[in-house]
């Protein structure tokens, strides 16, 4: 089967690494898969030169921000000429909309890696009307990465989605000092790993609040955080609680094996999809405390597979910290071992036999 999986670039982020180790799959499964990025590829671009040889890359070039008529063209093109079986669109970006409407023969999936309702921006929301009717009458096929999110679909757009669960291959884990081990201020110092770009969606506000709080309430506890730096504002915001204690570390290329050092990862989140970033922590033996949003309610089953907070507010997430903090070392260790055990469900094999089944209907 001719795949391409299509997307603007291959920047840090979940659904980058859900593009990378979904087509790196697919071509070990030896399908014959192109990646497509409408971007010019830059150094920072850490999954386009994760992709495997057995992945072909191409490139649009594109260089600026912003609306560009060309590249709609530039896109259906090279749709029209590569013949391929299947593209998978990773978000309906107004470069595709052509495409879509002038090869009607070819066809077209797409995955929602969040809530439906928020994968409308911009450009994307005077278009809304039409995207509604491409999903209603099959012209797209819908995919969704969890049950939360096929529903928030159906609520969005009034039909149904194919269901493919997140998933990832089993992280490469280094055990090299890194970030971790030299943020512990005593021997007894818990650390907790934020890994996620800087945006309203992380609700990373909430939580430098929480930590500052349990810092001065004399917890001996240190918060990093590992992301790019998307919204310049929040990052503003947050920046006056950056301390010894509460660390910014900037893009991270080894969240995995400081995941699995952590003695936690905090992901309070006001919306997601199913994040990889939870998948890996799962993998490793971490234990996440997360917000109870998105698809991490059918992943996360408080106090068997990580602690879920009551809700995205400051004092929620707090009181869910406090639950951790009070565990005994052998209660940790139990659940750190029930963490590990739950994730091979999520593997990126069973991923992509589910996307592969949905290609072939």
């Amino acid at each position: 089967m001719r795949i391409l999986h299509i997307h603007p670039s291959m920047l840090s982020g979940g659904i980058e690494a859900m593009i990378c180790a979904t087509a790196a799959e697919m071509a070990r499964q030896g399908h014959d898969v192109t990646f497509c990025s409408i971007y010019q590829p830059k150094p920072d671009d850490i999954f386009w030169y994760q992709l495997p040889e057995s992945v072909h890359k191409e490139t649009l070039g594109k260089q600026s921000t912003g609306f560009s008529l060309k590249e709609v063209f530039s896109v259906y093109r090279f749709i029209r000429d590569g013949h391929f079986d299947v593209v998978q669109l990773h978000g309906f970006f107004y470069y595709f909309f052509f495409a879509v409407l002038l090869l009607p023969r070819q066809k077209f999936f797409y995955t929602f890696h969040s809530d439906a309702s928020k994968e409308n921006f911009k450009w994307d929301t005077r278009f809304f009307w039409l995207k509604k009717q491409m999903f209603r009458l099959g012209r797209v096929r819908a995919i969704t990465i969890s049950p939360a999110s096929q529903q928030s679909f159906l609520e969005c757009y009034g039909c149904k989605s194919a269901l493919c669960m997140n998933g990832i291959p089993f992280p490469s884990v280094s055990a090299d000092r890194n970030a971790v081990d030299e943020a512990r201020i005593t021997p007894h110092t818990k650390v907790f790993l934020h890994p996620g770009r800087i945006t309203e969606a992380k609700n990373q506000l909430v939580l430098v609040k929480v930590f500052d709080r349990l810092i001065k309430e004399g917890w001996d506890v240190v918060l990093l955080i590992a992301g790019n730096e998307e919204d310049d504002d929040i990052l503003q915001q947050i920046r006056p609680y950056f301390s010894d204690r509460i660390k910014f570390l900037g893009l991270c290329t080894n969240v995995p094996s400081m995941l699995a050092k952590a003695d936690g990862m905090c992901l309070p989140s006001v919306w997601e999809g199913l994040p990889v970033t939870l998948l890996e922590c799962l993998a490793v033996g971490g234990v996440p405390i997360c917000s109870p949003v998105g698809g991490i309610v059918d992943v996360v089953e408080s106090g068997k597979n990580g602690i879920l907070s009551k809700s995205s507010s400051e004092e929620d997430y707090r009181q869910a910290m406090l639950q951790f903090l009070a565990l005994t070392a052998d209660e940790i260790a139990q659940l750190k071992q029930q963490c590990a055990g739950s994730f091979q469900q999520y593997h990126i094999s069973n991923t992509v036999q589910k996307y592969l089944q949905e290609y072939a209907r």
